[in-house]
């Protein structure tokens, strides 16, 4: 053991550190070619590279007895350090703290041409923890936001460095072993990086896992839920209804003569009548109803233990909402109406069941003269005469 670590520990830390830092440049290289690239991939790729570069230094100063005028590894840290949290806050979409920091970052790095070796670890140490208090600070905001383990892994290095920078400064300047303080700080960054990079990898994978899966449950134009999203969504309000007999209703709405509004003004025009028409049903439902669009200009909302005039109500109020809001193109006002159709099963159901039910309802809103209501229950149709 004494062969291995006195004179060639600096080579093995370098190479690991570069095993790292090459694992993480490649998957940065497939992400940055990908359709959506991560938030802060750029700062977060600085980062990276810049760590290698300052070991690169530190191996070179050390171990090849290179004179260097300025102490640049200490420089680059402070620079890392202060990359990492412009990186952290671009991710997490914060900009708070940048030109404060920024400026203690320069006037750190300026230090290092007038203030003695034993002062300037001092400064170098109080400036990295102030930097890394505030990544940790917005990573585990962001962890918390986005129900991401990543970015806690990320604020949880940055906990080491508070911790460990404050102690090797102790060491360094309050005890007569300045060489422990200098080991200390040297492993914690060395750990901190490590936990970083496993941090940030992780965070991306998660992102790109919730985004998959997003894009299995939720339509991307409306921010509604697609079907599938819909049958997850009901499975426990389905079981309960069947088990306790309760009643369980839907409203089918579609956009009146939605094809002419694509023909005649665009699709873009389209694509606004639909997020319309989805914020105005959101915001009339429930918080435990579930709403979903089903088709191109097709919505449905389920509602559990609720009885068909409750769900026709909301019916006429949607649709009353709907009209109130026409759309304007060019100076020219584009009325929007809906057809709505209700159903109602109690007790045992499923949702293509009522679905299909709601389904024809809404067909037969349509034959009786459009922008109206109907409704089945396994009785006879009822039409609204509400038409405006």
């Amino acid at each position: 053991m004494e062969q291995v670590f006195p004179g060639n520990w600096a080579f093995m830390l370098f190479g690991l550190i570069f095993s790292i830092t090459c694992a993480q440049m490649l998957v940065v290289y497939v992400l940055a070619d990908s359709s959506k690239p991560p938030a802060g991939l750029g700062l977060y790729t600085v980062y990276f590279m810049a760590s290698l570069l300052g070991w690169i230094a530190l191996t070179l100063q050390q171990n090849a007895d290179v004179q260097m005028a300025v102490n640049v590894p200490s420089v680059m840290l402070i620079l890392n350090s202060y990359i990492l949290f412009m990186a952290a806050g671009q991710r997490a979409g914060i900009a708070l703290g940048r030109v404060v920091l920024g400026t203690i970052c320069l006037v750190a790095c300026l230090c290092e041409f007038f203030l003695p070796p034993g002062t300037m670890f001092v400064v170098q140490g109080v400036t990295v923890a102030l930097f890394f208090v505030g990544t940790g600070l917005t990573c585990a905001w962001r962890s918390w936001r986005q129900r991401n383990i990543g970015d806690a892994i990320i604020a949880y290095a940055a906990l080491m460095m508070t911790i460990g920078l404050p102690l090797a400064i102790y060491y360094h300047a309050g005890t007569a072993n300045p060489a422990r303080g200098e080991a200390i700080a040297f492993g914690v960054y060395s750990a901190a990086y490590a936990v970083v990079a496993i941090g940030f990898l992780a965070s991306v994978l998660i992102e790109y896992q919730q985004h998959l899966s997003n894009l299995a449950t939720l339509d991307p134009l409306t921010r509604l839920l697609n079907r599938r999203g819909m049958e997850d969504a009901l499975q426990i309000s389905i079981a309960q209804a069947s088990r306790r007999g309760l009643p369980t209703s839907a409203i089918m709405v579609d956009i009146d003569h939605f094809k002419q509004v694509n023909d005649s003004f665009g699709h873009e025009t389209g694509d606004h009548v639909l997020r319309q028409v989805a914020e105005i049903i959101s915001r009339l439902s429930r918080s435990s109803d579930v709403v979903a669009r089903t088709g191109g200009e097709e919505f449905l909302l389920v509602l559990p233990d609720t009885a068909l005039d409750s769900a026709r109500l909301l019916a006429e109020r949607i649709r009353e909402a709907i009209g109130a809001r026409p759309l304007l193109v060019d100076s020219q006002r584009i009325a929007i109406t809906a057809s709505l159709g209700v159903a109602c099963i109690v007790g045992h159901m499923n949702l293509a069941d009522l679905s299909q039910e709601a389904d024809r309802a809404m067909y037969l809103a349509k034959r009786g003269g459009r922008n109206r209501v109907a409704s089945v229950e396994h009785k006879p149709v009822h039409l609204s005469n509400t038409a405006r």
